[in-house]
């Protein structure tokens, strides 16, 4: 992974990451050694219904943000910032998209196995580790988050480079 770091680096000071939200979302995730297609997936679940000039500012009726709906009553405070503050924070691509690798990359280390449907979190759902990333310590069988991981799971598997390609222009949007 850090063979990457420069060509990124190189990418991003030519422009190339940061015109393209799916460009800059796939460097973010090598960055952090998450594979482009979960976090693609991820981004897609979370806001593909959400029309694309909307994705990064759009708060749901629960308090998450942006393309990656990152729970801001949760962050915020770990963060150190006031709620309109980090909100604003959050609706920031850039700022969704760091934040929101680091905690797919960090729940795939808490609970990831040697694959996508692997979990060691010792429940019996179905929802793999990323199950985690919508439903934090406790995912149950039957629950909104094992259901999530298996929306994230099935979109994967469906279609391995549809999470990585046109996820702003809308027409694979479910």
């Amino acid at each position: 992974m850090t063979a990457y770091l420069p060509i990124i680096a190189a990418l991003a000071g030519l422009g190339w990451v940061q015109a393209d939200p799916d460009r800059e979302l796939t460097a973010w995730a090598v960055l952090r050694g998450v594979d482009p297609a979960i976090v693609h997936a991820v981004a897609r679940i979370e806001t593909g219904n959400v029309p694309p000039d909307r994705r990064d500012r759009v708060v749901s009726r629960t308090g998450d943000v942006g393309r990656l709906q990152i729970n801001a009553g949760f962050w915020c405070p770990k963060l150190g910032l006031d709620r309109p503050n980090c909100v604003e924070w959050l609706q920031n691509r850039r700022n969704n998209y760091a934040l929101g690798t680091v905690i797919l990359a960090r729940t795939r280390a808490k609970y990831g196995g040697r694959g996508l449907t692997d979990c060691r979190c010792g429940g019996q759902h179905s929802g793999g580790w990323v199950a985690h990333y919508n439903g934090g310590h406790t995912v149950r069988k039957g629950s909104r988050a094992e259901r999530y991981g298996v929306k994230v799971i099935e979109l994967i598997n469906r279609d391995p480079e549809n999470g990585r390609t046109n996820l702003t222009a809308g027409e694979h949007d479910q």
